[in-house]
């Protein structure tokens, strides 16, 4: 199985067990903003420690794209 496959199960059976979860939903965004080359936001424990550079040094976008498309959180730009 695939690494994005594995987020995308680990994901949904979180939305599952807690629907609405905020914490869900800040990883919706991390992700989207991953997917289209960014960092994912600053994660506040360190300067400059972002969400991608810390968690997933090593993922390409293509990673955060798949995860997104599986999980029906829109990341390309809609025009």
């Amino acid at each position: 199985m695939s690494a994005a496959r594995e987020m995308i199960e680990y994901y949904r059976e979180m939305q599952a067990a807690i629907p609405g979860s905020s914490m869900l939903h800040e990883v919706m965004w991390q992700y989207i903003d991953m997917a289209q080359g960014g960092d994912g936001g600053d994660l506040g424990f360190e300067e400059g420690t972002t969400c991608r550079g810390y968690n997933y040094p090593s993922k390409k976008d293509a990673f955060f794209q798949e995860v997104c498309d599986g999980m029906g959180w829109v990341w390309r730009d809609p025009q």
